[in-house]
């Protein structure tokens, strides 16, 4: 290290030891582990904020708050507790909401079924079961509808017969119920119709020779 670069390192390390001795962190009554820049609250980078909040869990739920820097919340979402995620479900960042819909208890997911961001409905169909997709079946999003024919119940299958989506149509000849079979067995895709006929292989009992 040249000489220029040693001071230039002293000076980082001077504005950090003064930033540190400011930060809100050391004004909190539990004490926090981190370390300058590498595992900080206010690091410059993201892994620097996620690595603090990997060691400080507890500091998840204070820091996910609006008055927070959005890569703050972003890290901060992951770590709060459950019965705070339904308060970040209507954060402005895209990002906080996913973490927070991977996390909220489910009845309070359930309006943003219909939200009108494809990734958010993803996300919470991701988490979703049975009766509680079955306004999703007719998504305007394929990766929405995917998941939902992967997740509903196969009693609710039947209504996504006629989805022009080969992979959805794949997922209900294995899954769907064996006296729907029929229609699929005429299915323009020819995978399809192959699932389809070893189903009814398998389903018609073997006849014995006399």
């Amino acid at each position: 290290m040249t000489t220029d670069e040693r001071k230039g390192q002293m000076a980082d390390d001077t504005v950090q030891r003064q930033e540190c001795a400011h930060c809100c962190v050391h004004q909190w009554p539990w004490p926090a582990r981190c370390r300058p820049g590498s595992m900080c609250l206010h690091a410059r980078s993201a892994l620097g904020i996620h690595r603090f909040f990997h060691r400080n869990p507890s500091f998840g739920t204070r820091c996910a708050t609006p008055e927070w820097p959005k890569d703050i919340r972003r890290a901060a979402a992951a770590r709060a507790h459950p019965y705070y995620a339904p308060e970040l479900l209507y954060d402005p960042d895209r990002q906080v909401r996913r973490q927070a819909i991977a996390r909220a208890p489910l009845d309070h997911i359930l309006p943003l079924r219909e939200n009108a961001d494809a990734r958010v409905r993803v996300a919470v169909a991701r988490r979703l079961f049975g009766s509680d997709l079955i306004i999703m079946i007719d998504d305007p999003d394929i990766i929405v509808r995917r998941i939902v024919a992967a997740r509903v119940t196969t009693h609710m299958l039947p209504l996504m017969l006629g989805d022009a989506d080969p992979h959805i149509r794949r997922v209900l000849a294995r899954r769907i119920d064996a006296s729907w079979l029929a229609i699929l067995a005429e299915d323009p895709t020819a995978d399809v119709r192959a699932i389809v006929a070893g189903r009814l292989q398998w389903a018609v009992p073997a006849t014995r020779p006399d």
